[in-house]
C-alpha cells in the first residue's frame, strides 16, 4: 500500500466518513427537468423532489473563494418583454404563476408562452441534459402536458373547441430553429401545455461566452390557421454560468442541483492528453494505468499529475463573479477545462474539475466534494466499491504538494464528522450514467 494512502486507512480519516451523493443523480435530475420545462406551471409528475429546510445558506454561499451570494441575492436587471399578442385576450403576466393550477384564468382560446428557470437560458445546462431521455429516470407525463420537459420554453393553451388541432412553433433570434409540434385537444376545460422538441445551435451554445438578451417568439396555430405570435425577452448566459439549484415558494426552499457540476469535468478535452504526455516525458511515472496495478500505482499516478499541472505555473484565481444577478437561480461561474490550462489559474471550482477530468481520464473514480463555502476534487484509492475516497484541496497546487494538499482535505473534512450530511460527493461515474454530458470547448 502506498504512502500515500496510509494515513487514511490507519487513522480512519476518510474511511469511516459518510461518502454520500446528496441523492441519486437521477432522482436530481426529475426535479430539474421538472423545473427547466417551466418553474411556474404544474404538469410534470415529479415523485422524488427534494426538501432542504435550513439548506438555503449553505447553498447560496457554496464557495468562499467565489463568493456565490453576489449572485444569488438580487433580482435579474433585466425584466422579461413581451409583444402584445393577436389572441383574443392573451392571458396576463400575473396569471402566468397560477395558470398550471387554475384553468380559469383562461377563456377559451386563450395561450401564453413560458420560459423556465427566471426567464434565462443556461447554454450548459442545455447541452449537458440534451440526449437524457425523462422517461428513463421516472419522469411520468401529466395527461395535460404534451412535449419535452426539456425544451424550456413552453404554451399554454385553452381550446375553444373539444377536438382543437393546435400546432406550436417556437424560434429564437440565434439559439433555436423553427421547432414545432402539433396535438390534439381533447376538451374546452383545461388549459394544456405544449413543449415542442427546441431545435437548439448547440455550436452557438458552446461559443457563448458573454450574457446576451434573446427573443423567443411563439406562434400558434388552430386547425390549420394561424391565431396569433408572442414574444418574449430572455437572457442567454454564458457557458461558464453553471446553474445549480433554484429558490423556490418565495426564497424559503432551495433545489440543489449541484450535480451540474459534473458537466463541467471533460475527460475527453484534448488539453488531457497533452498534461499527461508531459509527465510521462519528464519520468514522473512509467505509465498511466488507472486501477490495474497497486494502489502505491494509483498514489505514483496521482503524484504525477500534480508534479505536471505545478510545472505549468498554476496560480490560484478567486475569479468568478457572474454577469447577471437573480433571487431565483443560483449559478456559479466556473472555466472550462482548456481555460483553466491555457490560463494557468483556477479557483476551488475550475481545479476540482480540471482534476476530475484528468483522474477520469486514465480511469480513476473521480468526485467533486462539495463542502459548505467550498469544492475540492476526490478520487477512490482502489476499484473496490467501498475503497476510500481520498479528497485533494486544489487551491494548493500553486504552493504545496500533493501530500499536504491530502492533509489539508482530510483536516476539511473531519470538521464536519458531526455533520456529515454538509459534504456532498458528486461520482462523475455516476453522472455520466445518468446521461450528464460533458462541456466540449471549442478550440
Amino acid at each position: 500500500m502506498g504512502l500515500l494512502f496510509n494515513g487514511l486507512i490507519t487513522s480512519g480519516k476518510v474511511a469511516n466518513y459518510n461518502r454520500r451523493i446528496n441523492m441519486t443523480i437521477q432522482a436530481v435530475l426529475i426535479v430539474v427537468l421538472f423545473l427547466i420545462s417551466s418553474e411556474a406551471f404544474a404538469g410534470w409528475d415529479v415523485s422524488n423532489q427534494r426538501e432542504t429546510d435550513g439548506h438555503k445558506t449553505v447553498a447560496g454561499e457554496l464557495f468562499t473563494d467565489t463568493d456565490l451570494t453576489s449572485s444569488v441575492g438580487k433580482t435579474t436587471p433585466s425584466a422579461p418583454q413581451e409583444e402584445a399578442s393577436t389572441t383574443s385576450e392573451a392571458a396576463s403576466p400575473e396569471t402566468q404563476q397560477e395558470a398550471g393550477n387554475d384553468d380559469k384564468n383562461f377563456a377559451p382560446g386563450d395561450w401564453l408562452l413560458a420560459f423556465g428557470l427566471d426567464d434565462q437560458i443556461f447554454p450548459a445546462a442545455i447541452i449537458a441534459l440534451s440526449t437524457l431521455d425523462p422517461e428513463n429516470i421516472g419522469v411520468q407525463r401529466d395527461s395535460k402536458t404534451f412535449g419535452s420537459p426539456l425544451a424550456m420554453a413552453s404554451v399554454f393553451i385553452r381550446a375553444v373547441n373539444p377536438g382543437d388541432r393546435v400546432t406550436v412553433e417556437i424560434t429564437s433570434t440565434k439559439l433555436i430553429r423553427p421547432s414545432r409540434m402539433t396535438v390534439t385537444l381533447p376538451d374546452a376545460e383545461n388549459v394544456y401545455e405544449i413543449s415542442p422538441h427546441l431545435k437548439y445551435e448547440y455550436e452557438k451554445l458552446l461559443s457563448i461566452r458573454q450574457p446576451y438578451p434573446e427573443d423567443i417568439t411563439a406562434k400558434v396555430f388552430v386547425n390549420g390557421e394561424e391565431v396569433g405570435e408572442h414574444t418574449q425577452t430572455v437572457i442567454v448566459r454564458s457557458v461558464n454560468d453553471c446553474f445549480f439549484g433554484l429558490y423556490t415558494n418565495g426564497g424559503q426552499r432551495f433545489e440543489d442541483w449541484s450535480e451540474m457540476f459534473a458537466a463541467y469535468v471533460n475527460e475527453g478535452d484534448p488539453i488531457i492528453d497533452e498534461i499527461l504526455s508531459e509527465a510521462l516525458h519528464k519520468g514522473y511515472v512509467d505509465a498511466f494505468i488507472g486501477y490495474q496495478g497497486e494502489e502505491s500505482d494509483v498514489a505514483l499516478q496521482l503524484k504525477a499529475i500534480w508534479k505536471a499541472l505545478q510545472d505549468k505555473g498554476f496560480k490560484y484565481s478567486s475569479i468568478s463573479t457572474t454577469s447577471v444577478e437573480s433571487d431565483v437561480v443560483a449559478v456559479q461561474h466556473v472555466r472550462l477545462v482548456g481555460d483553466s490550462t491555457r490560463g494557468a489559474q483556477a479557483n476551488c471550482a475550475d481545479g476540482a474539475v480540471l482534476l476530475a477530468s484528468i483522474f477520469r481520464k486514465i480511469g480513476l473514480d473521480a468526485y467533486l466534494i462539495l463542502l459548505p463555502n467550498h469544492m475540492m476534487v476526490g478520487v477512490s484509492s482502489s476499484a473496490e466499491k467501498d475503497s476510500p475516497v481520498i479528497p485533494i484541496e486544489t487551491t494548493l497546487l500553486a504552493s504545496c504538494d500533493l501530500e499536504q494538499a491530502k492533509d489539508s482535505g482530510i483536516e476539511q473534512i473531519n470538521e464536519y464528522n458531526d455533520n456529515p450530511s454538509a459534504v456532498t460527493y458528486i461520482s462523475i461515474n455516476g453522472a455520466r450514467e445518468a446521461g450528464i454530458l460533458p462541456l466540449r470547448n471549442l478550440y
